[in-house]
C-alpha cells in the first residue's frame, strides 16, 4: 500500500489501533453525529432569524420614512402657525391672515409638492381657506374633527386620524393645531401616498411579503396591496388582518407567527408616533424550501461522517508523529521568551527549558532545587530597583495558587523594568493540577516588551494629558477623582478660572491667552504635589484634588503659594497686568457620602461667588449650612 508523506501507510496505522482506539472511535461518530443534528437545528433557526430580521428591517424603514414625511408636513405647519399666531398678537384683519394663507398654500403648490394642499383654518369665527375652497352653507368649521383635535391637544400639533379621499381613492390625514386666542385653529391635509409607494415597493422586493401602517383603531393607514386601504381589521372577522390586529391591540404581541389558511406568516410590528404601527407580514412557507435543502445536506454529512471515523482510526496510530510536529511550532512559539523554566510547586524545583541570557545560565548553573530561592536571587539581580518590591511579590510560590483562584484563570503577568532600562513581561502558566484542582505545575518565562510597553504608555499619557497645559484632561481627572471618593479618600476639591480671560484674547492675541493657560497650569503643578490631580476642565478652567486637606487653614497654605506663584508669573505681553483668578473650593468627607457631581457643584457656587471679587478670591463651600464663606 501506498505510504503518505508522513511515512506511515494506512495498513500500518489500522494494524495498531487497540481496543481504547476503537472505543474512541467510536465515542468520535457519536459526536459527529450529534454535530449533524446541531447544524439541522442552528440552520433551521437561522432561517428563521433571517425572516424575522427582513422584517424588523423593512417596518422600521417604512416607520422611518413615514416619520421624516410628517416631520415635513410639521416644519410647514410651524412656520404658519408662528406668523399667523403673530398676526393676531398684531391684531391683523382676517383679511391679511387669509392673504397669507393663500401665499403659504401658493408658495406650496408652486413647490410643486403634490402632498400637501393649503393651508385653512377657523379665524376669530371665520373660516378661511389659503387654497380658495368655499364650503357649503351646513359646513360648520367647530364640528370638524381637525378644529376638535386641535384643541384638545392644547396649542400642541395634533394628527387627526387619517380617512380615505372618495374622490382621489388616497389616504388622507390632517395636522391641526390650536393659536394663541385659544379658539383659533389653523390646519393642513397631507396625503400618505407616499408611504403607499414606498411600501408597494418594498413588497415587491420580497415575494409573499406585506408592509401595512395601521392606525390606533385598526384602520388601514397604508397597504401595498391597494385593495386594503379604507378598511378596518379590528372591525372585520376570519381575515388575516383581523387576526393580526387582534395580535397587536389585544395581546400586545410585536412579534409572532400566524397560521392562516395552512400558511405560516411571520409579522413584525414598529410602533410609530401618533398611536400607528408599521407592520411587515411575510409568507414564511419559503422556510421548508431551504429545510428541504438541509435534510439532503444530512443525509449526504452521515456519508462523510463514516469517512471521518475511518480516518479517525488511521489518524490516531500517527499521533506520535503529530506531537512531534507540535514539539517544533512550541519551539517556534518560545523563541519570543528569553527564558522559560518548569516548576514543581509540590517539591519546590525546577527544570530549565531555555535561557538566552548567558548571565542568567551562569547563575543559575546545574541548580534545580529550591525554585523559590533561585527565583528571588536572580530577578533580584536583573530588576531595576523601581520594579523589585513588584517583581518579589509576584514570585512568592507560596500564595500562587491563591491568586490564580482570584484571578480565575490560568495565567499571571507581571511587567517590569531590567537593570538595564528594558521593560519585560514575567509570566505564570498553570501547566498542571492536582485532582482537588490546586496548581502543582507552572511554567515560569520571561518575554521582552520594551518597545510594546513604551507604545502603550505613550498612548495612555497622550489619552490623559491636555496637550496645550501638560496636566489632566478632564475625561482622566474625573475619573482618578471618582476613584478617590468611591475609596473613601477625602480631600480639597476647587474650581479654578482666569478672570476677564476674553479680555486677554481680545486684546493681546490668543496666543498670549495660551500663555496664560500654560502658566496657570505650572502654577497649580508648583503648588500641589505630585500625587494630587490637577486637571483643565477647557477654556480657562481648572480643577484640582488634594488628598488629605480637610479644613480651611491647610487649604489656605496651598492657595497661598498658588497665589504666591502667580504672582511671580511675568508675560511681557500682558505689559505687567497681573493674572487674577477666582476659585471655589468644596471638601470632600467619606461621611459626607456626596457624589463626585454634586462635590462638583458646591465648588462652582463657590467659585461663582468669587467671581463677584476683584483680584484673585477664593470662597468656601460649607456643606453643614449649605453655604459659601469668604
Amino acid at each position: 500500500m501506498k505510504k503518505h508523506n508522513n511515512g506511515i501507510s494506512n495498513a500500518q496505522a489500522l494494524k495498531n489501533l487497540g481496543a481504547k482506539n476503537i472505543i474512541a472511535s467510536t465515542l468520535v461518530s457519536v459526536f459527529f453525529i450529534a454535530m449533524i443534528v446541531v447544524f439541522f437545528f442552528v440552520t433551521y433557526s437561522s432561517v428563521r432569524d433571517s425572516i424575522l430580521t427582513r422584517g424588523e428591517l423593512d417596518s422600521a424603514l417604512t416607520a422611518e420614512q413615514l416619520n421624516r414625511y410628517l416631520i415635513s408636513g410639521f416644519d410647514v405647519m410651524k412656520l404658519a402657525e408662528y406668523r399667523v399666531n403673530t398676526m393676531l398678537r398684531d391684531n391683523a384683519s382676517n383679511a391679511e391672515i387669509l392673504a397669507f394663507m393663500t401665499e403659504q398654500s401658493d408658495t406650496i403648490t408652486n413647490a410643486r409638492n403634490e402632498n400637501f394642499t393649503g393651508i385653512y383654518g377657523y379665524i376669530r369665527g371665520e373660516y378661511l381657506d389659503g387654497a380658495g375652497w368655499v364650503p357649503e352653507d351646513d359646513y360648520v368649521p367647530t364640528e370638524r374633527p381637525w378644529y376638535t383635535a386641535a384643541i384638545e391637544m392644547n396649542r400642541q400639533f395634533a394628527l387627526v386620524d387619517p380617512y380615505l379621499d372618495a374622490q382621489t381613492g388616497t389616504v388622507m390625514m390632517t395636522l391641526a393645531v390650536m393659536l394663541c386666542d385659544n379658539e383659533s385653529v389653523i390646519a393642513l391635509d397631507l396625503t400618505l401616498a407616499p408611504i403607499q409607494a414606498i411600501m408597494e415597493e418594498s413588497a415587491a422586493k420580497h415575494s409573499g411579503s406585506y408592509s401595512v401602517v395601521i392606525d390606533g383603531t385598526g384602520g388601514v393607514v397604508a397597504h401595498s396591496v391597494k385593495e386594503h386601504l379604507g378598511r378596518n381589521y379590528l372591525q372585520e372577522t376570519d381575515t388575516l388582518g383581523a387576526l393580526i390586529a387582534r395580535r397587536i391591540f389585544m395581546q400586545n404581541e410585536l412579534t409572532f407567527t400566524i397560521n392562516y389558511h395552512n400558511t405560516l406568516y411571520m409579522v413584525y410590528v414598529t410602533p410609530i408616533e401618533n398611536e400607528w404601527y408599521s407592520l411587515s407580514v411575510i409568507d414564511a412557507s419559503d422556510i421548508f424550501i431551504p429545510l428541504r435543502a438541509i435534510m439532503i445536506s444530512t443525509i449526504v454529512l452521515l456519508i462523510i461522517t463514516i469517512g471521518i471515523v475511518v480516518s479517525v482510526l488511521i489518524n490516531i496510530s500517527k499521533k506520535t508523529l503529530t506531537a512531534e510536529r507540535l514539539n517544533t511550532q512550541l519551539s517556534s512559539v518560545s523563541d519570543i521568551y528569553l527564558s522559560m523554566h518548569d516548576i514543581d510547586l509540590v517539591n519546590n524545583t525546577f527544570t530549565c527549558i531555555k535561557i538566552k541570557d548567558p548571565k542568567v545560565e551562569k547563575m543559575i548553573g546545574n541548580s534545580s532545587t529550591n525554585a523559590q530561592e533561585t527565583l528571588y536571587t536572580v530577578m533580584d539581580a536583573l530588576t531595576a530597583e523601581m520594579s523589585r518590591a513588584d517583581v518579589k511579590q509576584f514570585l512568592d510560590l507560596g500564595t500562587l495558587d491563591e491568586r490564580l483562584s482570584e484571578t480565575d484563570s490560568n495565567t499571571l503577568t507581571v511587567e517590569y523594568l531590567k537593570s538595564n532600562d528594558i521593560w519585560c513581561r514575567a509570566r505564570f502558566i498553570v501547566s498542571e493540577r492536582s485532582p482537588a484542582g490546586k496548581t502543582t505545575r507552572v511554567l515560569f518565562m520571561v518575554e521582552q516588551i520594551d518597545e510594546e510597553k513604551r507604545r502603550r504608555d505613550k498612548l495612555q499619557y497622550l489619552s490623559e494629558t491636555d496637550r496645550m497645559t501638560g496636566v489632566n484632561n478632564r475625561g482622566s481627572g474625573e475619573h482618578k477623582i471618582r476613584e478617590l471618593m468611591d475609596k473613601d479618600v477625602g480631600g480639597m476639591f476647587l474650581l479654578l478660572d482666569a478672570d476677564k480671560f476674553k479680555h486677554i484674547n481680545d486684546t493681546y492675541g490668543h496666543a498670549t491667552g495660551d500663555k496664560v493657560l500654560i502658566a496657570l497650569a505650572y502654577c497649580l503643578r508648583r503648588a500641589f504635589r505630585s500625587s494630587d490631580i490637577v486637571m483643565r476642565l477647557g477654556g480657562d478652567e481648572f480643577a484640582a484634588f488634594a488628598e488629605g486637606i480637610g479644613d480651611r487653614k491647610l487649604a489656605s497654605e496651598k492657595l497661598d503659594r498658588l497665589f504666591s506663584n502667580l504672582r511671580s508669573v511675568r508675560i511681557t505681553e500682558l505689559e505687567g497686568s497681573p493674572i487674577n483668578v477666582s476659585i471655589g473650593v468644596a471638601f470632600y468627607s467619606p461621611n459626607d457620602k456626596c457624589t463626585f457631581d454634586e462635590l462638583y457643584k458646591r465648588a462652582d457656587t463657590a467659585a461663582y461667588e468669587s467671581k463677584k471679587h476683584e483680584g484673585c478670591f477664593v470662597s468656601y463651600y460649607n456643606s453643614l449650612t449649605d453655604s459659601v464663606e469668604t
